[in-house]
């Protein structure tokens, strides 16, 4: 049965393999779509800035910095998802 475990262990490397491979990209995934939110929420920040500038207004903080809390939330979920990523495959 020697050759037989070898195949099974085989087996069941390649499979592992591919699942962490699959996990991995589903984490890079997500995390293209938070920096594809960062870069949504900086630009709308900078659309604010203008308008209220062009009316001759300083810059409405507090409509800025809803924008800058949901970017803190996406840099928190991407250092989260970076971290999942780098312990996929790791042993324990």
């Amino acid at each position: 049965m020697g050759f037989m475990d070898k195949v099974k262990d085989s087996v069941k490397s390649a499979d592992e393999k591919l699942g962490n491979a699959i996990d991995k990209e589903k984490l890079d995934s997500e995390i293209r779509k938070q920096e594809k939110a960062i870069e949504e929420y900086t630009k709308e920040i900078g659309q604010k800035v203008v308008a209220v500038v062009k009316e001759g207004k300083d810059a409405a903080q507090a409509e800025i910095a809803e924008l800058m809390d949901k970017i803190k939330e996406c840099e928190a979920k991407i250092a989260d998802l970076k971290t999942q990523k780098e312990g996929i495959g790791k042993k324990e």
